[in-house]
């Protein structure tokens, strides 16, 4: 038995990318987050404290986008994966980031991370 949660088209406003013109303006990234939780047991008790709050992980999640200087989304993502995995009980972790727009050709551009 497993047990996730995700949180899917996170919007997160912030400054990241090489080459310096990207990170003279806010841009949007999206985020996709999918989360194996510790617990492999039934939910009977309807306890928050058996799970995790998606607030908690968008308030995180936020809270990194706004205090980072990172330019590679590959870094950021490893924050975003390293603070998750401290301060909550998980077995595994997916984190998608994307950008649109970056390359003409393209709706987006992005990477995955997998723990």
């Amino acid at each position: 038995m497993s047990n996730y949660i995700f949180l899917h088209g996170l919007q997160l406003k912030t400054k990241i990318g090489v080459p310096d013109f990207e990170r003279e303006s806010f841009q949007i990234l999206y985020i996709d987050i999918d989360i194996e939780l510790a617990k492999n047991s039934l939910f009977i008790d309807d306890d928050i404290g058996q799970t995790i709050d998606y607030a908690e992980i968008e308030k995180l999640v936020k809270g990194i986008g706004n205090n980072h200087n990172y330019k590679l989304l590959e870094s950021l993502g490893e924050e975003i994966i390293a603070t998750i995995q401290e301060n909550f009980s998980i077995k595994n972790i997916e984190l998608k980031i994307a950008k649109n727009k970056i390359i003409p050709s393209t709706d987006f551009v992005g990477i995955i991370l997998k723990r």
